[in-house]
């Protein structure tokens, strides 16, 4: 057994997540301002969505890399310097292409959280670990939750680019602590011996990855379409202003997502994974048709997808880690990047269709995916019961 962890770190990691929330869900106000700042068409905007989706998912995987040699603390830190660059070059680059490419580099620095806050997590969550990684994912709810209403206020008195610019304080305040606090080292299992443990390539040609990762890309592409594009979609179809009541609607949803991932996770333990799963699908698709028939009210509506699509992740995720047991790690890293790459292209189909069709059926496009999702799922569901029939 190591060290017990230092405060130190717990605050650093709750920290990173609600800084994660906060600076990620900044584009709910700021994607709309942004198309009309620089007059860009619904296509480039589904190219510029699906490219930062992108840059989030190879460095997710080149975060893993980094983590295997360079250790958990280098990776982290990284991060940080990653999200300080681009979004002090979201100030000051004057073109749309400059622009978009500091937010690619913001958009990386999540990549490499995702994966070193979540190995960190591992090694520092000894006791109650189910328990410590829904706060953890709670304090990236909270600064969801805050970022929308704080953007839309910032923004309505200067302009998209301050807001990014005002984020940079948050990012030094945990940036520097961690740069002198103790992280933990590799732990190897108990006894010393090694066991031969699985590669990325073995997790590739794992069906059942595949699938989760079919399920995952899908069930995110959901959640994040409302954050992505909720916000244009109130603003060109029913002309409300994405700095007021369209930056309310993407706090709402945060708000509701939070609380859900900080209550529900009892209900999920007494129903089971897979039933809850199917469950909050099916309550997805309500609302959407709900919110949709409503038009303009359906304002009202929509953000309870955040309540029911928070469940998406961490259950989809402990459901994973079950059936792969001590092969999770590298299972796991496998789905999330597949997964990014379903959800990348997911979020520029929705922009294409914009395009095609019209910009009242781009968000509208996400009932069908939230019906793949539910499709996807029990799939899923019946290979992990052939799985578990089958002789070992």
């Amino acid at each position: 057994m190591g060290k017990k962890p230092s405060l130190l770190l717990f605050i650093i990691l709750f920290g990173a997540m609600f800084l994660f929330g906060y600076i990620e869900n900044i584009k709910g106000v700021s994607y709309p301002l942004i198309k009309t700042d620089f007059g860009i068409s619904y296509e480039q905007q589904g190219v510029f969505v699906s490219i930062l989706s992108f840059s989030y998912v190879l460095f997710c995987l080149l975060g893993g890399i980094l983590i295997a040699r360079l250790g958990v603390k280098a990776t982290f830190t990284l991060g940080f310097i990653f999200m300080a660059l681009g979004l002090g070059a979201a100030f000051f680059f004057p073109s749309f292409l400059l622009a978009a490419s500091a937010l690619f580099v913001v958009s990386a620095s999540f990549g490499l959280f995702e994966v070193s806050s979540n190995a960190l997590a591992t090694q520092i969550f000894q006791k109650k670990p189910a328990l410590l990684m829904s706060l953890m994912h709670f304090f990236y709810g909270a600064g969801s939750s805050v970022s929308p209403r704080a953007a839309g206020t910032i923004s309505l008195a200067m302009s998209w680019r301050h807001v990014y610019l005002f984020s940079l304080p948050l990012v030094l305040l945990l940036f520097i602590p961690s740069l002198f606090a103790r992280f933990p080292g590799t732990q190897h299992p108990e006894g010393g011996a090694e066991e031969k443990k699985a590669t990325f390539y073995d997790a590739l040609k794992t069906p059942a990855v595949w699938y989760f990762a079919l399920t995952l890309g899908l069930m995110v592409g959901v959640e994040l379409a409302s954050p992505n594009w909720g916000g244009l979609y109130f603003q060109d179809v029913h002309g409300l202003d994405p700095q007021t009541l369209g930056a309310a609607f993407i706090s709402n949803f945060y708000i509701l997502f939070t609380l859900s991932r900080l209550a529900s996770g009892f209900g999920i333990e007494k129903i089971g994974y897979d039933r809850s799963l199917i469950l909050a699908c099916c309550m997805v698709l309500v609302i959407f048709i709900l919110g949709f028939a409503l038009g303009p009210r359906g304002i009202r509506v929509l953000p309870f997808l955040g309540f029911f699509t928070a469940i998406f992740w961490p259950t989809l995720m402990a459901l994973a880690m079950g059936h792969f047991r001590q092969n999770s790690p590298v299972m796991t890293s496998a789905v999330i990047v597949i997964a990014g790459g379903i959800n990348s292209l997911m979020q520029f189909l929705i922009g294409y269709t914009n395009r095609l069709a019209g910009p009242q059926w781009g968000y509208r496009s996400c009932f069908v995916y939230a019906l793949l999702s539910l499709g996807a799922l029990l799939l899923l569901k019946r290979h992990l019961r052939a799985q578990s029939k089958a002789p070992a």
